[in-house]
């Protein structure tokens, strides 16, 4: 069945368009001339036209039924010639026959049944499954995309508008592999030099320890500094100097000695002799000790000069100290400590150098050059990996990405898994549905074969014409009929009694009339054999456009009985639309098994026009459109009704609303307020009138309206009121002493 009709950018209906929604199996829609039903009945009858490429029909189940639209399209189509197309129905079988062919709908039926079961099972399947993809896109989103965009935009490049395709590249790359080696850190560092504008090269910091550290820890480890350095004692000078231990004191006056004058009393002391006994104490070894001291300690010295500048000009490298991870306040405090320490020992080089003879205990520095040198070589293999990642851009931004989803997949593992898990459940129960769907429609096609077969032996044209042709007659249409066409089998003809055509000479009315019960045999066959037993799905739209209120009548019906047949599953239409301007034949049609409450499978809509816009509004259940009480009296003083099928109609419904609290008694009641035997007669002959014309039409009735008799009977509807004491109301209703008819 339909479930929805949407209507959008056509005809009067604008972009934002109108829908008939929740459609039932019976569905009245109400709308005056103009507002946009035949829109909806020709958008029905032709939904592929290009024309209302924007509207759409919602189907409450994945099989879609034919839909016969009955429309001034239908009666221009089918009427436009002499000739028209045999319908196909069940025409003269056996019982066998007609039971086997039932048995095998049944069984259809059943199979249809099941199928839409498993179908919307199906649907409902898939519904969860997508509550479920979008409850995880929805997680997914959130603890990847919106925790990491901030740090690994790049990664997430052409992703952000689309939660839907974001969840499908998780689950892509999921099955790529996602076990990650990296760490949040590592990657934090590579996006900021990869996912900011391109990076270039960065120069190595130059390492000052490169070729001084084994020369600062030769000087600083040389036995020099622990050795004693004295003279020749084997002179007899050499004994008393040594037991004096004053050597360096001794070797430091030396150069102070002048013309034989000692340096410490002034006294010509000095002798030749002295003097010589003094040179071969301070002999070659001594000197060549003395000596080693002084070139170690220029050594030293130009190594602080030239290694403490070099490690500060380091710092004033900011990009490469940036790129390096090198903490340039920790580093200037190691210079610091290194240069403290070299220059302590420069200071202890320097004593020594004056006293020889004393022993030193030299700071090495070796530990802080070997942390210095470490330091700069670290940061100088990041260098080499950012230039690395500079001279192959693109490979390394890509292996970046690569490496980012790798790792937040990782983190997101088991949730992912669990996703997964569920989405195979899914997955495989819906292959189970549909291979059960496909064995079920290879069932119904086999049904479908074999109805068609056993329809082809008893289905005729025949019973088409006969019961359109008896309707005619029962109806009052004798001046033409349903008769075989000449030229082309199972199509007819509309001839006149004496033989001649008659398509060109019926009245609008009488074509109207013919084609609406052309239509409503069409939907109980078809005129192909394949589509007599298919289900379909009824669009009538205003059926009774050219009828006069008598065939209006006879029209809801019609309608009525085929609506009672959808209602209890007897027809092979299972839903219908009817689109009506006339209020008398909504409220007539809409008075099913002589009620008007609410029923579960009828809805109600209506169709009007705002600022020349279509807008369609739903009311449920409740029948908005009421033939009221005043509408009923109008009927009755509009001296143009004079049919007779109408007035009687319309007298009993006026009596059984009025004189409604009386219950079944009332028209004895009414009766008894006639005060002669032969005013009761009368009143009788009124009741018997309106009650035998109005509540049914039967199958051979022939109407015909006489005025006088129509107007007879008003005189007598209108003595009941009198008599009934209601005259007051009578006058008032009849607009009897009033200027308008219409009040």
């Amino acid at each position: 069945m339909i479930e929805a009709i949407k209507m959008r950018s056509c005809a009067t209906y604008d972009f934002e368009g109108a829908s008939i929604s929740n459609c039932q199996k019976i569905n009245f829609i109400y709308g005056a001339n103009g507002s946009g039903k035949s829109t909806i009945s020709n958008f029905l009858q032709t939904p592929t036209d290009p024309y209302y490429s924007k509207s759409e029909i919602v189907w409450s189940s994945g099989t879609r039924s034919e839909i016969v639209v009955y429309n001034r399209r239908f009666r221009e189509q089918n009427f436009s010639n002499s000739e028209i197309a045999g319908v196909f129905t069940l025409g003269q079988a056996t019982i066998e026959e007609i039971h086997a062919l039932e048995a095998l709908k049944e069984r259809k039926k059943a199979l249809e049944k099941e199928y839409d079961n498993d179908s919307n099972s199906l649907a409902n399947k898939c519904v969860a499954e997508k509550n479920h993809m979008d409850d995880f896109r929805d997680t997914i989103w959130s603890v990847i995309l919106k925790n990491h965009d901030h740090e690994f935009q790049e990664a997430f490049s052409g992703l952000r508008n689309s939660k839907d395709k974001f969840r499908d590249e998780v689950i892509r790359r999921f099955h790529l592999g996602h076990d990650s080696k990296d760490t949040l850190e590592e990657l934090r560092t590579r996006a900021h030099t990869l996912y900011s504008s391109k990076p270039e090269s960065c120069a190595l910091i130059q390492n000052p320890f490169s070729a001084c550290k084994s020369v600062l820890t030769e000087i600083e480890n040389d036995d020099i500094w622990q050795k004693i350095v004295v003279g020749n004692n084997d002179i007899p000078i050499g004994k008393f100097i040594q037991r004096l231990n004053n050597a360096d004191w001794v070797n430091q006056g030396r150069s102070y000695i002048s013309e034989g004058l000692c340096p410490f009393c002034q006294q010509p002391t000095i002798t030749d002799n002295f003097l010589e006994q003094l040179s071969q104490f301070f002999d070659a070894q001594y000197k060549e000790d003395v000596s080693r001291i002084a070139t170690l300690m220029s050594r030293y010295d130009a190594e602080i000069k030239r290694v403490i500048p070099a490690l500060n000009s380091l710092l004033e490298n900011t990009r490469s100290i940036a790129v390096g991870g090198l903490d340039a306040e920790i580093f200037r405090v190691k210079i610091s400590n290194l240069d403290i320490q070299m220059r302590k020992n420069l200071e202890l080089f320097e004593q020594k150098k004056r006293e020889p003879s004393r022993k030193f205990a030299i700071n090495c520095t070796q530990g802080l050059t070997t942390e210095l040198d470490m330091v700069i070589r670290t940061a100088n293999e990041k260098i080499k990996v950012h230039n690395r990642i500079v001279d192959n851009y693109n490979v390394e931004k890509q292996k970046l990405t690569d490496d980012i989803w790798v790792y937040l997949l990782d983190e997101q593992e088991s949730l992912i898994k669990s996703y997964l898990s569920d989405i195979a459940g899914f997955t495989k129960a819906k292959k189970s549905l549909q291979d059960k769907l496909k064995g079920l429609r290879d069932r119904i096609n086999r049904l479908d074969n074999e109805i068609l077969l056993a329809e082809k032996n008893i289905t005729s044209v025949q019973p088409t014409v006969d019961e359109i042709n008896r309707l005619l007659k029962a109806y009052g249409f004798e001046n033409f009929k349903i008769a075989p066409s000449p030229k082309q089998e199972n199509f007819y003809q509309i001839q006149r009694p004496d033989g001649t055509l008659a398509s060109n000479t019926l009245s609008e009315g009488e074509e109207t009339f013919i084609a609406f019960l052309y239509f409503m045999q069409l939907a109980k066959g078809a005129t192909e054999l394949s589509k007599v037993s298919s289900k379909r799905i009824l669009v009538l739209d205003d059926p009774i456009c050219s009828l006069d209120s008598t065939i209006l009548y006879i029209v809801s019906a019609i309608v009525k009985d085929l609506i009672k047949e959808i209602q209890s599953g007897q027809s092979d239409v299972e839903q219908i639309f009817l689109f009506t301007h006339n209020v008398f034949f909504h409220k007539e049609v809409s008075f099913v098994n002589g009620r008007v409450q609410a029923s579960a499978d009828v809805n109600y809509w209506t169709i009007h026009k705002d600022a020349l816009v279509s807008k369609i509004e739903s009311y449920g259940q409740h029948n908005p459109i009421s033939t009221s009480y005043e509408l009923l009296w109008r009927e009755v003083r509009d001296n143009h009704i004079t049919s007779v099928v109408t007035i009687q109609n319309t007298m009993r419904r006026i009596i059984e609303n009025y004189f409604g609290m009386l219950g079944t008694k009332k028209y004895d009641y009414i009766v008894d307020k006639f005060e002669t035997a032969e005013e009761k007669m009368i009143c009788d002959s009124l009741f018997y009138w309106i009650n035998d014309g109005s509540h049914s039409i039967p199958d051979d009735l022939y109407i015909d309206s006489y005025s006088d008799s129509v107007d007879k009977y008003k005189e007598i509807f209108r003595r009941v009121f009198v008599a009934a004491g209601h005259e007051a109301h009578y006058n008032m209703m009849m607009g009897i002493g009033t200027n308008s008819d219409s009040e």
